[in-house]
């Protein structure tokens, strides 16, 4: 009898030792995932200012793309007449992007908003008289435009230099570089009637991007916004 109840308790010792064990492994295991959910809570990359403020720009720079295209097209389709009804709709879309991206700015920078509206506006303007002197036949015409989209991805890149010093002017030289190559090249195939023209204008709107990513980084590290 002595000999049964020394194995119970000694079983019972081991039942409790055992569970003390499990016990505390799973306590551990309780701290540390309640570390890693705060270490994951600490960093939200989706909803954090940062994420919202490229999100907005890639939004409103991509719109921009197509809502170019589609006023560039019933330009076309109008004669170049930008008084006709649906051409003045499309083109009052578009105005109402340039104005949503200027507040964009001017949320962070207040002071730069009316300068961004002016100097966006005027680079759509080119866009415009490349377009009606493809379509006329106005060789001259389409050259000053090409010349005057250079001449302004370098003259907006100092500008937005000058309001966000840690963004590159070369960068941004470069992005309107190639936003005004993509843009021409699905004009050309609207004019053209080339089928290709709605992929192209998808290349274009491609590139904004990576243009709204580099415009959000700058303003985020200069701004330190996170």
């Amino acid at each position: 009898m002595k000999k049964a109840t020394t194995l119970v308790g000694a079983a019972l010792a081991a039942t409790l030792l055992l569970s003390g064990c499990s016990m505390g492994a799973a306590s551990g295991s309780m701290a540390t995932d309640d570390k890693a959910a705060a270490s994951t809570e600490m960093v939200d990359t989706v909803n954090s200012d940062g994420a919202g403020l490229r999100a907005g720009l890639t939004a409103l720079f991509s719109d921009h793309v197509y809502l170019a295209g589609a006023a560039i097209h019933s330009a076309l389709a109008a004669g170049g007449d930008l008084t006709e009804a649906k051409t003045a709709g499309a083109v009052a879309a578009l105005d109402a992007n340039s104005v949503e991206i200027a507040a964009a700015v001017g949320s962070v920078y207040p002071e730069a908003e009316e300068p961004f509206l002016e100097s966006w506006r005027e680079h759509i303007g080119f866009f415009v008289n490349y377009t009606l002197g493809e379509a006329t036949g106005d060789q001259a015409m389409s050259d000053t435009a090409v010349a005057d989209l250079t001449a302004y991805a370098a003259s907006f890149g100092e500008l937005l230099n000058s309001v966000v010093p840690t963004l590159p002017a070369d960068a941004v030289e470069e992005a309107l570089g190639m936003h005004a190559t993509s843009l021409i090249a699905a004009i050309d195939a609207d004019i053209a009637g080339d089928p290709n023209y709605y992929t192209l204008l998808k290349d274009a709107a491609g590139h904004m991007p990576m243009t709204a990513t580099a415009i959000a980084g700058a303003i985020a590290e200069d701004q330190d916004i996170e």
